[in-house]
């Protein structure tokens, strides 16, 4: 039977058990990390784990989701000290956030081969609808102050939110795609849709 815990020690074990981790799936993978070596790595018993978290899919995707809180925070932090917005930085915006988050090693081991469909499948419904309201939440100040500026189409801004969300998927499907034709299409993809955009706004 697994122990209790005070609120100050579920505390302090959560944060060990996030930098645990980081460093486990980071070096090994979601496939390749056991709760057993989490625990061991924490100093829990294995039955503990699940005090904190249903599945290590659910620890691997809330350390993306710190993956993704962080790059959106350095984003927004270019667009505030980046002057108004134009077509050209734009254009530059999007395909700075792609490459942050394709670069991000979390990122990139959701390429491996049913990493993605084992996250999902662990993870409560409520957890992916959180996930979807945090990117809504973080892109619709930015969406509707670009719409007021007239410099983008005045589309429902929630739509346009799903259309860079849809973007964004793509680097979940470079093997797909074909790693020798994914960086052209990408770039083609990011100049056609922010020239959509902006031309559509000037129609």
């Amino acid at each position: 039977m697994a122990r209790r815990f005070n609120e100050e020690e579920r505390e302090y074990i959560k944060d060990k058990l996030m930098t645990a981790g980081r460093e486990w799936f980071g070096k090994f993978g979601l496939k390749k990390t056991s709760v057993e070596e989490l625990t061991k790595a924490v100093g829990i018993a294995q039955g503990s784990f699940y005090i904190f978290y249903g599945s290590k899919e659910e620890l691997y995707f809330e350390i993306m989701e710190q993956e993704e809180a962080r790059i959106r925070k350095a984003m927004e932090e270019k667009l505030n000290n980046n002057g108004p917005m134009t077509k050209l930085k734009l254009r530059e915006f999007l395909g700075e956030a792609f490459r942050a988050a394709d670069e991000s090693v979390f990122v990139k081991q959701m390429h491996e081969d049913g990493v993605l469909e084992m996250v999902l499948r662990k993870l409560p419904k409520e957890k992916l609808e959180q996930n979807f309201t945090g990117d809504k939440d973080a892109l619709l100040p930015s969406i509707l102050k670009w719409q007021e500026q007239g410099l983008i189409v005045k589309a429902n801004p929630e739509t346009l939110v799903s259309m860079i969300r849809a973007l964004f998927t793509l680097t979940l499907h470079r093997k797909e795609i074909g790693e020798h034709q994914f960086d052209a299409t990408l770039q083609l993809m990011l100049d056609v849709i922010v020239e959509g955009l902006v031309s559509m706004a000037n129609s």
